[in-house]
């Protein structure tokens, strides 16, 4: 091949790393999980369930592998105050159909029988050809979800939900049941079908709320990428773009990353910033991302995120018992501890009012609540909790030096606090003698976080065993 006149794809950073939307020219496969989706979107008749934790790639996993196999779909967004009616509506709207409904007196209500809830269904619908068709008709509300299944059935599209979770119980169960109108329809519409995506518990709430599901919901947990998927995302990104990265850098990236494709992209964009990279270099211009870029992605991302970080640290610790949770993490040299450990290690080292597993176990709960923080993450496979963000770890290793001697502070001593907190960690990476002090990529790698995570404050920590003393 002659190089002089060989010219490769051009791609734009924003191409190539996508924090803030599903990964397409850098999309990394996952083998089994792939095949699982795919196995599920295959099946007539079966409904999917894509669930996992926030940032596990469940969204560019599904689309990517809509794309792949040549299924279109319809995607709609759930909300909290979303009602079931509103749902429907949101379909239609999304298909370019006009949705409205009434009530309507009629002699029959008035003497008190009931039909349900009277509907005018007014919908145009756009099909392949061409060709429009206007459907005008007077329903209850099943009726509207039949038309539905059929309308998403002839055009022969699937339907995407994402955050079910956040749907109202009453709102799940109707949702539940409309699953089973779509499977009776798959006959006539082989590519008909739900894919709900949700958090962890997403699947077993399907089939709680509808037994019937039990058998007829494929269910496909999507766990946070393991360390060569997260590098992958960093190395093919870089090739794409034609530059190079220090092996220390991706190993920072790794670690900062904690399994969530979001906060590589994240990072990574951040560094090609930091190295004036817009696009696909030229052959030649032998550009390498090293400590310094990380260095300041890392700043940066603090910068950006820490409204978030003193936010949820502020909504945990109104908790009770969240400090001696957040201490024992902290003080942890592991990266996930298990329930048994963290009740062990709090009346070990608290000497207040012991902690009972019932009363744990409610602390756990909320501080895995998006209202409270959310702070922690619960692995099913190794059954062991950690906090979800790693620089949620180096935040509560500096908050926990700056309280020092305050057991319990009130509310403007925690405010000062978080703010010296916030200051430190800024000043952890921004500070151009703190970090990026080496002369060679060896110095840098000794402070980088890997390191400086481990050695922050070791005086509250004891080599000695698997969890660590807290010198209160």
């Amino acid at each position: 091949m002659d190089r002089a006149n060989y010219k490769m794809d051009k791609f734009n950073v924003q191409e190539i790393f996508t924090p803030t939307r599903p990964a397409r020219e850098n999309f990394v496969t996952r083998d089994k999980i792939d095949k699982r989706v795919k196995r599920g979107l295959r099946t007539t008749g079966t409904q999917v369930i894509l669930y996992g934790h926030t940032g596990s790639g469940k969204t560019t996993l599904l689309l990517n592998k809509l794309a792949a196999e040549k299924y279109e779909y319809v995607k709609t967004n759930c909300t909290s105050s979303m009602s079931f009616e509103s749902l429907l509506a949101n379909v239609y709207l999304t298909l370019n159909k006009a949705v409205s409904s009434k009530e309507v007196k009629t002699d029959d209500q008035s003497r008190d029988l009931k039909i349900g809830i009277p509907k005018i269904l007014q919908a145009s619908i756009a099909t392949k050809d061409g060709q429009t068709t206007e459907l005008t008709h007077f329903s209850d509300l099943d009726a509207i979800e039949l038309s539905l299944a059929q309308t998403i059935g002839e055009l022969g599209y699937c339907w995407v939900i994402e955050d079910f979770h956040k749907l109202e119980d009453s709102v799940k169960k109707k949702l539940a049941q409309l699953m089973k109108v779509f499977m009776d329809l798959s006959d006539d519409y082989p590519n008909l079908k739900i894919i709900a995506l949700g958090a962890k518990n997403t699947a077993r709430e399907v089939v709680e709320l509808d037994d019937e599901m039990q058998r007829r919901v494929t269910e496909i947990y999507v766990p946070l990428m393991l360390d060569s998927e997260i590098k992958k995302i960093l190395v093919n990104g870089a090739k794409l773009l034609n530059v190079s990265v220090t092996n220390s850098t991706i190993d920072d990236v790794i670690k900062h990353s904690h399994g969530v494709a979001s906060i590589c992209h994240q990072l990574s964009a951040l560094m090609c910033e930091f190295a004036d990279i817009d696009d696909t270099a030229e052959h030649g211009t032998g550009i390498e991302l090293h400590y310094d870029h990380f260095n300041f992605a890392v700043s940066e991302y603090i910068e950006q995120e820490s409204d978030s970080l003193k936010s949820a640290f502020q909504k945990a610790f109104k908790i009770e018992n969240a400090y001696k949770v957040i201490t024992c993490l902290s003080e942890s040299l592991t990266d996930g501890i298990s329930f048994d450990e963290i009740i062990e290690f709090i009346n070990n080292h608290f000497d207040d009012v012991e902690v009972n597993e019932s009363a744990l176990s409610s602390v756990l709960k909320e501080l895995n609540n998006i209202e409270n923080g959310f702070i922690l993450l619960y692995d099913d496979n190794s059954e062991t909790y950690s906090f979800r963000d790693p620089f949620y770890k180096i935040f509560a290793d500096i908050f926990l030096r700056e309280k020092g001697a305050v057991k319990k502070p009130n509310l403007k001593q925690l405010e000062d606090i978080m703010n010296k907190t916030l200051t430190n960690l800024r000043d952890k990476y921004s500070s151009p003698e703190s970090d990026i002090g080496g002369d060679s990529e060896s110095v840098a790698r000794q402070t980088s976080w890997a390191n400086a995570a481990d050695s922050v404050d070791n005086k509250f920590k004891k080599q000695s065993s698997k969890l660590t003393g807290y010198r209160k």
